[in-house]
């Protein structure tokens, strides 16, 4: 399978970690089980690794440990001040509540004249009930994946004085996008929807918050290996 076929699958039924393809690898045991005796025992241990693996995602420390292979990424942290600037754009994608959270609070202290929603309609609802006025709102309904977001940021808005939003997860690759392209933009990387423990006996306790993260973390690893590949971006 090539990579581009893997991200594609990756998009339509979710990353390792994820529901959709739990019941995929679910749905592969229970039919090797299904095809005879020979086959039996077979599906029984593929169903075993399954459930052992998306465990082990589970755990804090490794979804910390996948996180931090990510590229490392120049931009400013969650809740820290931003100067005056004129536009927001908000990038839709993983963790929305936190990129919401994040471009509400944004809006707050550096009161743009235009926020630039690039996502689905439930990031709208939630930015407007989170406090920013609709009618600062421009929607980008155009854009399909992170690059046309970015092409996006260069056709409208790289005259202005941009801060772009998009979750701590997806800005390297946001990042080198925006390298590729020439822009100068203030990048603000938004915290996710709910961090796992960072520390104490909790690190090894599975939970779906950490289960989430590797989910996420092993996505944007695919994703960036196949821009690095397409050339859209230059590796670190």
């Amino acid at each position: 399978m090539t990579l581009y076929a893997v991200v594609q699958v990756l998009k339509a039924i979710g990353a390792p970690g994820s529901i959709g393809f739990l019941m995929l690898c679910c749905v592969v045991g229970l039919a090797a089980r299904c095809l005879g005796p020979r086959w039996r025992q077979a599906g029984r241990a593929w169903l075993l690794a399954v459930f052992s693996v998306y465990a082990i995602l589970g755990l804090p420390w490794i979804a910390d440990a996948i996180v931090s292979r990510l590229p490392r990424v120049d931009s400013i942290a969650t809740r820290s001040p931003v100067q005056s600037v004129d536009t927001l754009f908000v990038l839709g994608g993983d963790n929305a509540v936190g990129r919401a959270e994040e471009t509400a609070r944004l809006y707050a202290s550096a009161l743009p004249r235009v926020v630039v929603v690039s996502g689905e309609q439930w990031l709208v609802d939630r930015i407007v009930e989170l406090g920013v006025p609709a009618d600062r709102l421009v929607i980008d309904s155009r854009s399909r994946n992170t690059r046309e977001q970015i092409a996006e940021v260069q056709r409208r808005w790289s005259d202005r004085s941009v801060a772009l939003i998009a979750s701590r997860l997806q800005m390297p690759r946001v990042a080198g996008l925006v390298r590729q392209a020439g822009l100068k933009l203030i990048l603000v990387s938004a915290p996710i929807d709910r961090e796992p423990p960072t520390r104490g006996l909790w690190l090894l306790i599975p939970t779906y918050a950490a289960l989430r993260l590797s989910r996420d973390a092993l996505y944007e690893h695919a994703a960036l290996a196949y821009y690095r590949r397409r050339g859209w971006i230059l590796a670190q």
